[in-house]
């Protein structure tokens, strides 16, 4: 088996996990802060993944040098501060449904960075892959606008008017911060890949960089929210916060998957496969979800034609 068919492998169960842990979040997110259920999730991943990392691995996680370490904090503050966070608000203002096509973007920014910085190729099918995923986003927009042109009630959970929202702006145009928040999290998350796999390549194995990495991402968004984040938690529903920590450690056993991933195969092999993210959340909140989202024919279509698209990345990469 070639090293880029087993990181292809290996990089189908980090849809499966971050796909998991969303829809865990998403739940718990109704009644905490976006900020808080952040801190808490990378909290709960890093806890998890430090310590496996701890017993296999010992001489590689207390061993790296300064220069590594830079590297892997750059890739931290990148994805969990920036990328996890704006995920999170993303869901918590769109719900699943409308955030994940949007976020799904994130491999065609990391087909980009791949063919830019690390020299690798691109051709016509990735180039229509790349045409499909944005029609796949347009179509979910326009099924958004139309529906809130009919009168459709919207199920996305209530935005509460303490905590994170001080500002009118935010509360008179909730959805479109959160389409914004989606697409600054597609840019940081389709980064992470092409910076992923210069650390796994040149500075550390999959693990230590996944531990290194989720360090600096909880420290980052403690020092940011150091003031707020007590009481939210002190006050937040017992089960919301469970629910945030579970959805953080299945998605940081996702970050683990993707690192190990990055180690066997160049980006633009693995990273199109965090589109399916799309359709795990997409089952799964159909399943468990159904009081918090609603299924929609633009919805769904929408959604599958950007996977559709990232697929055609896929294939573009074997020619």
């Amino acid at each position: 088996m070639s090293p880029e068919l087993t990181g292809g492998l290996i990089a189908l169960l980090v849809p499966l996990c971050f796909g998991t842990g969303t829809v865990l979040a998403r739940a718990g997110l109704v009644h905490i802060p976006a900020g808080a259920g952040n801190f808490v999730s990378l909290v709960t991943g890093w806890l998890l993944i430090a310590s496996i990392t701890a017993v296999l691995y010992p001489d590689a996680l207390f061993g790296i040098t300064l220069g590594t370490f830079g590297w892997l904090a750059m890739i931290g503050v990148v994805n969990f501060p920036g990328g996890r966070f704006l995920n999170f608000v993303s869901i918590k203002y769109l719900g699943i449904l409308r955030a994940n096509p949007i976020l799904a973007m994130a491999p065609i920014v990391s087909a980009f960075e791949g063919v830019v910085f690390l020299g690798e190729q691109l051709n016509w099918a990735i180039a229509i892959g790349t045409l499909m995923a944005v029609s796949g986003i347009i179509f979910v927009v326009y099924g958004e606008v139309s529906a809130r042109g009919s009168g459709t009630p919207q199920p996305v959970a209530p935005v509460p008017a303490s905590s994170e929202n001080h500002h009118g702006l935010i509360e008179r145009h909730p959805r479109l911060f959160g389409y914004f928040a989606a697409a600054g999290a597609a840019c940081a998350y389709g980064s992470v890949p092409a910076l992923g796999r210069v650390a796994v390549t040149d500075f550390a194995i999959p693990l230590v960089s996944a531990t290194y990495t989720m360090l600096v991402g909880f420290i980052v968004m403690g020092l940011l929210s150091a003031g707020s984040i007590p009481g939210m938690v002190r006050h937040a529903p017992r089960r919301s916060l469970l629910l945030v920590a579970l959805g953080g450690a299945a998605m940081s056993t996702g970050v683990a998957f993707l690192y190990l991933a990055l180690s066997k195969a160049p980006v633009i092999v693995v990273s199109p496969v965090f589109s399916l993210t799309a359709v795990v959340s997409l089952v799964l909140a159909h399943l468990f979800l159904q009081r918090l989202e609603r299924i929609t024919l633009p919805l769904v279509l929408g959604t599958f034609f950007a996977v559709a698209g990232v697929i055609a990345v896929i294939i573009g990469t074997q020619l």
